[in-house]
């Protein structure tokens, strides 16, 4: 019963979203996922930004930023880092992920399993600042979407992200920064969850990025591109 109950409900969903989509092919929508294609008047809020999610496949603004940077900037375009090359995803989302793999030679993923959070389809439970069970030079391109602020030696985890990448190979890194910020705050010390959401913006953040996060990349050896 709770089988055909599950299938009833995701069938009830599918045929809501059709009935939705063919509307909004006929009235123009405010907005529209450009991962899922899903057209709305307003996506749905977190506590970050509104009207910031995609109701249908759950991307964010960094997510939708990378698609939008791999489709559109022809030097970092999905043909030039991503099509046939060997990919190493932290914390994949699976939307994106979705069309990343189909397009990858080699799909992995990773992640440092923590309690509280679900996870499935992760090749590798790995911390990114301790990866000795990859060896040097072997990924293409290495995906990390906000998974530094959480990470005790982010340092450790830049300079690891750049052994395991190949000599002209690329790293994406996204990370939370505050406008206006020259340097970045972190304070480990701190251990209340209140108080990590308060100076850091969320519970599980150690840090607070500032502009100098240019400068970390580059003293790791990375050529930095900012895509804003």
């Amino acid at each position: 019963m709770q089988k055909i109950l599950g299938l009833t409900k995701r069938i009830i969903r599918i045929s809501l979203f059709n009935l939705q989509q063919i509307y909004f092919y006929f009235v123009r929508s405010n907005v529209e996922c450009n991962i899922c294609h899903y057209k709305a008047n307003k996506f749905n809020s977190d506590s970050w930004q509104l009207y910031c999610i995609c109701p249908y496949c759950s991307s964010t603004v960094r997510q939708r930023l990378l698609m939008a940077s791999l489709s559109f900037l022809d030097k970092f375009s999905f043909n030039n880092i991503i099509s046939n090359k060997k990919i190493l995803h932290f914390a994949p989302e699976n939307s994106l992920g979705k069309i990343i793999k189909r397009k990858a030679k080699e799909y992995k993923t990773a992640d440092f399993f923590a309690e509280g959070y679900s996870y499935s389809n992760i090749d590798y439970n790995i911390d990114i600042s301790n990866m000795k069970s990859i060896k040097d030079e072997y990924f293409d391109c290495v995906i990390a979407c906000d998974v530094l602020e959480h990470v005790p030696d982010h340092l450790g985890g830049i300079k690891e992200v750049f052994r395991i990448l190949n000599k002209g190979g690329y790293c994406i890194f996204t990370v939370p920064q505050k406008d206006n910020l020259k340097f970045t705050i972190e304070d480990l010390s701190i251990t209340d969850k209140k108080e990590r959401e308060r100076i850091f913006g969320q519970h599980d953040h150690l840090r607070i990025y500032g502009d100098d996060f240019f400068n970390m990349l580059q003293e790791a050896g990375f050529e930095v591109t900012a895509v804003n």
